[in-house]
């Protein structure tokens, strides 16, 4: 620049100020800080934060720890040559392009004070995994349903009944668990299993969407490693179809399959809780989501992460899987509404229903959990899109496909649950109001609306397109919380156990 003005001026003409100014900073810059009086040195980091846009206490802070070095040497304090040799390093890593500086122009005070608020982000929690709309809109509503209703409570104990009913296996408890939520169900599994077999070895695999499951449900069971050392937790994005064996067998989708094993040290829970926030930020891009073409997540790139105390690798060893080991076998199977009504049979058998039945141990058993179809929560769906096909497909037709369609796998099974008295069971929203009147405030409304078309697996096109549309929804979710006095679900399930 100095140039440019030099050909444009005529020799005659006086510089003006401010180009002398510049032709003054411009020589000192390119001095050293180590060769300059306080005075120099403090235009010079005064030109260094305005190419950069940054403030002059910000250099100070990230050079020496410093946030009022600036003002200090204003007011004529002597700069040390190891605070001098510190700055000038610190200036040349952000020339070179080691260090990156988040700068802004100037702004107004109230925008400054924003600025700096969505600066002040903690690592763990700030990580996104940006993806689909229609997936996150629908964990969204997974965390509202799980907050507002007691499900993760009944089902709990539900599993409990399971487990206790034999004799675990003597070299270790082997679970799986699809998909992840927010942990509330497996924490309160395992701690009953912990109460009854203390030193029982357990293996717990989880089949999750995106990064939010994980760090939902392992921020709640990293407590568990602390009251039951023997645990295996393995983590997993694959399709449910390779989660029960760890490996990346559809032709769709990326292949290059990331594996991690953490070691957890410490003696405290927090020490385990710093070392999971640290993992966060590594495995997020493997845990972003986009839709896929049958309305269930596709993984930015496959990923397992096996979490234990390092402690206690030695005798977990059995338990833990490797890329290479032989095939997994499950002794139970927990499936929470696998699939979506608008999957087909085959879907249903093929992709969901078969694998995990064919990966089940001698005796193991796997449970299935699906909507009902009479209750409350469907008559709102069925209100709202009275002509659609939204009704479940009963488990009757779905144990009568698994027949037909893997006589293989059911010739050596036996099943349960195929009675209402065994397989029918109630939860409720608890966090209503009491439902007196046609002034159901908006946003119990709002909460029981979202909990109805979550339990119903309703598309997220067709809700949203609903809901743009005007109000009639949530004349509708009134309508029916006035005439039941509340909102309540029903689940079936059935069960299928492998013969010994």
């Amino acid at each position: 620049m100095g140039q440019k003005l030099d050909q444009d001026m005529p020799e005659d003409r006086p510089e003006p100020e401010n180009s002398a100014r510049a032709r003054a900073s411009t020589a000192q810059a390119d001095q050293t800080p180590a060769d300059l009086p306080g005075a120099a040195l403090l235009e010079v980091i005064e030109a260094f934060c305005r190419t950069h846009g940054i403030a002059a206490s910000t250099l100070g802070r990230l050079a020496v720890n410093d946030g009022k070095l600036a003002s200090r040497i204003a007011r004529g304090s002597r700069v040390e040559p190891t605070t001098r040799a510190r700055i000038e390093e610190f200036m040349e890593r952000v020339n070179r392009g080691e260090i990156e500086l988040r700068g802004r122009p100037r702004r107004k005070k109230s925008t400054s004070n924003a600025y700096t608020m969505a600066e002040l982000v903690n690592r763990e929690s700030s990580i996104r995994t940006p993806g689909s709309f229609a997936i996150h809109e629908q964990r969204h509503r997974s965390h509202v349903f799980a907050a507002t209703t007691n499900e993760s409570w009944v089902q709990a104990d539900m599993i409990v009944t399971d487990l206790l009913q034999d004799p675990p296996p003597e070299t270790g408890l082997r679970l799986f668990y699809s998909p992840m939520d927010n942990g509330v169900t497996l924490t309160r599994v395992l701690r009953a299993i912990h109460a009854r077999h203390p030193g029982l070895p357990i293996l717990v695999v989880m089949k999750g969407w995106g990064l939010e499951d994980l760090r939902n449900t392992m921020g709640r069971m990293i407590d568990r490693l602390i009251e039951h050392p023997q645990l295996v937790f393995v983590l997993t994005n694959l399709y449910t179809r390779e989660a029960v064996h760890l490996k990346k067998t559809a032709a769709e989708g990326p292949r290059d399959l990331a594996w991690h094993e953490i070691g957890l040290t410490g003696r405290v829970s927090y020490d385990y809780q710093l070392q999971l926030a640290d993992l966060f930020p590594r495995i997020a891009p493997e845990w972003c989501v986009r839709q896929g073409p049958d309305d269930f997540p596709v993984y930015s790139r496959p990923s397992v992460v096996t979490i234990m105390r390092a402690d206690q690798r030695k005798a977990i060893a059995h338990l833990l899987p490797r890329p290479d080991g032989p095939p997994l076998a499950f002794d139970y199977a927990f499936l929470n509404h696998p699939y979506l009504h608008s999957h087909t049979m085959k879907f249903r058998v093929d992709y969901i229903l078969a694998p995990i039945i064919s990966h089940l141990a001698p005796g193991g058993r796997m449970k299935v959990v699906q909507s009902l179809g009479s209750d409350p929560a469907h008559e709102i769906i069925q209100s709202v899109w009275p002509n659609e096909p939204l009704k479940p497909v009963s488990r009757h037709d779905i144990i009568s496909a698994l027949r037909k369609a893997r006589p293989d796998l059911m010739r050596g099974a036996s099943l349960r649950g195929l009675t209402d008295a065994r397989s029918l069971y109630r939860f409720d929203m608890h966090t209503l109001p009491t439902i007196t009147g046609s002034d159901q405030p908006d946003l119990s409304l709002q909460g029981a609306w979202s909990n109805a078309v979550y339990f119903a697996r309703v598309r997220e096109q067709l809700v949203e397109a609903v809901m743009r549309s005007g109000t009639d929804y949530l004349d509708a979710t009134r309508k029916v919380l006035l005439r039941h006095r509340g909102l309540w679900f029903v689940n079936e399930a059935f069960e299928v156990q492998r013969k010994l």
